[in-house]
């Protein structure tokens, strides 16, 4: 099985960029990625005002671009996260949080703190540990009219924080360039819907395959699936156009593939989709929806 690792750590995705390596459609490779601030705060020690602003300067450091053999560009490529190992203490750093508002406590990080993992627990204190389900925070393909940085996102995928993104879930993303070009990065141990304060980051082995597939033309934003449910994620500047764009493309999304009706689709997601936050933090806030694989038609 193929490795590919952090050695040529990127901080923007491009079609410039060139491969670290090339796979087969469907064959497993191993990612391993770095945790989001290039493990400038391993030790909490470096916490210093000169290492934060390199930091800031430097966010989410990503391992790629892999190059996928027979990926073309107008089409998409299925990207299936088989798993997910943690290779690191989950790192965190720490607001003060005296503003009124959230969103300002980003400006109020004041120190770092490595959280033990083992045995599939984050330990947070002396005999208070809790569960981790780590994700993928960075999962892009290169866009082709631009080059972005990595703690950036959008149609390509990127920084969108979505817990959906973990082990188990096949994710869709558009191939714009040959190849695709696929980044992985930023993975958290664990996170709650809206990164609304700092969530554990971790190095990852990540292992996966990459498919590439006729790019259905109802599909105009990244799709995850999972054995439970399908989902769509948007970002865009207000989080209520995000929620409600999504809404759209799950709909767009259950008359092609379903063969649902204009009237079924809206029914049924009237009945059981979950419209949720991925994050709240970046540039563009990041929202999803899902719908149970229970409620389409033919589901077992």
């Amino acid at each position: 099985m193929q490795t590919f690792d952090y050695q040529e750590i990127k901080y923007l995705y491009s079609a410039e960029d060139r491969p670290i390596g090339t796979v087969a459609a469907g064959e497993r490779f191993t990612v391993i990625t770095e945790d989001c601030f290039t493990a400038r705060f391993r030790d909490s020690r470096n916490f210093t005002r000169e290492t934060a602003a390199w930091v800031e300067e430097n966010l989410d450091g990503v391992t790629g671009p892999i190059a996928v053999e027979g990926a073309r560009a107008g089409e998409a490529i299925e990207i299936h996260i088989e798993t997910i190992a943690i290779t690191t203490p989950g790192c965190v750093v720490v607001s003060r949080c005296e503003s009124l508002s959230p969103y300002d406590w980003w400006r109020e990080e004041d120190h770092v703190v490595n959280l033990e993992i083992a045995d599939g627990r984050m330990e947070i204190a002396p005999g208070w540990s809790v569960p981790v389900r780590p994700l993928i925070g960075c999962l892009a393909t290169a866009p082709a009219r631009e080059t972005v940085l990595s703690r950036h996102e959008g149609p390509y995928g990127g920084n969108l924080d979505c817990r959906e993104i973990t082990s188990g879930a096949t994710v869709t993303l558009p191939v714009e360039v040959e190849g695709a070009l696929i980044y992985f990065g930023d993975s958290k141990a664990s996170m709650g819907d809206g990164e609304i304060t700092a969530a554990p980051e971790i190095g990852t082995r990540i292992v996966a395959s990459a498919h590439p597939v006729e790019r259905p033309a109802s599909m105009g934003c990244p799709r995850v699936r999972s054995a439970e449910q399908i989902t769509t994620i948007v970002s865009a500047i207000s989080l209520a156009d995000a929620a409600r764009a999504a809404a759209r493309h799950l709909k767009l999304w259950l008359e092609d593939e379903w063969e649902l009706t204009s009237e079924q689709a809206a029914i049924v997601i009237g009945i059981g989709a979950d419209c949720g936050i991925g994050q709240v933090s970046n540039l563009l806030h990041t929202a999803k929806c899902s719908i149970p694989l229970a409620l389409l038609p033919g589901h077992r």
